[in-house]
């Protein structure tokens, strides 16, 4: 760990860079996931739970087309199997 401000701002920088490209990743596969998720919603997340996904979309009273690509937040649940036969 740096100690002078100026390896502290450099580092603070390149962290802050590398938490960006991240999140990026993440939004890129949460975008996958919901597809996926929507042309099987039963699908098994592992050998004993399904994933319900609920949109929560921001700004109900306003019309989607004018919303801007990050309004929708998604809720992700875990549900078992054995509850969905």
């Amino acid at each position: 760990m740096p100690k002078t401000v100026a390896g502290l701002y450099a580092l603070h920088e390149e962290l802050g860079e590398q938490a960006k490209q991240i999140y990026e990743r993440r939004d890129a596969v949460l975008v996958k996931l919901v597809a996926a998720w929507r042309k099987d919603r039963q699908a098994p997340v592992d050998a004993e739970h399904y994933l319900e996904i609920k949109d929560k979309f921001r700004g109900a009273g306003v019309t989607k087309c004018f919303a801007p690509a990050f309004a929708h937040r998604y809720d992700l649940k875990l549900h078992d199997l054995a509850a969905a036969d």
